[in-house]
Order: structure tokens, then C-alpha cells, then sequence
């Protein structure tokens, strides 16, 4: 039980990659703070991280408003007194040619996956920083590190998704450290949504290596950007 006292703040974490993280933190003795925008979904999680005898929070949260993400990292904070680990995971892809994209759908993107990741790692920094350790894991992709056709502006959130962990691991030193992780093709609603060939990986298989970058042993160096293929995982 290598978390065992520790608060993780999961967003996006009411099913496919992120419940998966939850219930892998879970598993470790973390406590862990469900967020999502459906309360059906983020209380279903935390009905089945108590099953691993740890407590849950679910804190309904569009990422996208900054009220309601300092809301929720106050409910974090009342219910809990302390953040360890953030993981900002939420996301969403529209798959289109860029000439095809309403700005609608741009933004939907942008302020998911850049704005609101922000948004979760502006709030609850302080209290990271306060406590001299702790761990940021971002949510890129292998989109992150190549262009990919029809996924114009989701490969510009994620590659700034890089960009921003590189930053902040600058900013924060010490026994804080933030990475990012780039998986490949993962098996969830949001990919079957865009592509029917079979993904390579499992939510476990990304899961499995979050839970490794938020262990007390982790020796990655802050700013690292794990890619996460069938294996081996490469850090570059």
C-alpha cells in the first residue's frame, strides 16, 4: 500500500482510462477525488474505489470552468485536508479535416485539454508546493508527438500538454515533479468513437504506468514524457 495517506485528484476519471487510474491508486491505499462531468458516471467510481477500502469523493466539475475547478479543489481540500497527486486526464477529440472544424469544436478541444488542465494544475499547486512533494501526471498522447491527419487541433492540445509539463517541471523543482504520458491507441469509447481498427493498448496498460509515475520510488526525471506502446515503454 505504497499511497496509503495519499489524495489523488483524478479528472475525467467517471470511466474508460481515468477510472481505471482511480481504481489502480486505489489499489495502493490512495484516496481519491472522482472528476467528471456526469455524476452517474464519477459516483459509480467511487462506489467502486470504497471497494478497495479507501475513501472517494465525487466532485461533478466541468474542467472548463474556473470556478467550478476551484470549487472542486476546495471539496478536495475540506474533505481531505491535502492533494498529493494530480492527474489531469480529462479529454476530448473531434476527428475532422482542419477546414471542416467549427471553432465550436475548437474550443471544446482546447479548453478540455489545455485550459482546463491549467485550470486543475493552477489550483491545487499551492497545496502541492505547500506539502514539498507530490506528483502532476498530464494526459498527452502519441499524438502529442506526431501530427496525425484529421486531428488538426486534439494534436496541438496535446502537444501542448508537452510543452506545459516540460514548463512547469522547471517552475515547481524539488520533490515535486510533473510528467507526461503519451499512449498510443487506447481501447476506449472516445477512440472507438473516432477509428474503427482495433487500438493497440488497454486503459490498464496506461493506468499501470501512471500508478508507476505517482510510487515514492519513481527515479523519471521532472518533464519526462513517457510514450506508452505494447511494450517495452520508451521515455524520451
Amino acid at each position: 500500500m505504497k499511497l496509503k495517506g495519499k489524495v489523488a485528484i483524478v479528472t475525467g476519471g467517471g470511466k474508460g482510462i481515468g477510472r481505471v487510474i482511480c481504481l489502480s491508486l486505489a489499489k495502493e491505499g490512495g484516496d481519491i477525488v472522482i472528476v467528471a462531468r456526469t455524476e452517474r458516471e464519477i459516483r459509480e467510481t467511487a462506489r467502486l474505489v470504497e471497494k478497495q477500502g479507501v475513501r472517494a469523493l465525487a466532485v461533478k466539475t466541468d474542467i472548463r470552468n474556473e470556478e467550478e475547478v476551484i470549487d472542486m479543489i476546495s471539496k478536495a481540500m475540506d474533505a481531505f485536508g491535502r492533494i498529493d497527486i494530480l492527474i489531469n486526464n480529462a479529454g476530448v477529440a473531434y476527428k475532422k479535416y482542419l477546414v471542416e472544424t467549427s471553432t465550436e469544436e475548437y474550443d471544446e478541444i482546447m479548453d478540455t485539454n489545455v485550459k482546463g488542465m491549467f485550470f486543475c494544475t493552477k489550483y491545487a499547486l499551492p497545496h502541492l508546493l505547500k506539502r514539498g512533494e507530490g506528483r502532476i501526471v498530464n494526459m498527452s498522447s502519441g499524438s502529442g508527438k506526431h501530427g496525425i491527419p484529421k486531428l488538426s487541433i486534439y494534436c496541438a492540445s496535446k502537444f501542448a500538454v508537452i510543452g506545459f509539463t516540460e514548463s512547469i517541471a522547471y517552475e515547481i523543482g524539488g520533490g515535486l515533479q510533473a510528467y507526461a504520458v503519451c499512449p498510443a491507441s487506447v481501447d476506449t469509447e472516445m477512440y472507438r468513437s473516432l477509428y474503427t481498427d482495433e487500438p493497440v493498448l488497454k486503459p490498464e496498460d496506461v493506468a499501470k504506468k501512471v500508478l508507476e509515475l505517482c510510487l515514492p520510488e519513481t527515479t523519471l526525471p521532472s518533464g519526462s514524457s513517457v510514450e506508452i506502446y505494447r511494450r517495452p515503454m520508451r521515455v524520451v
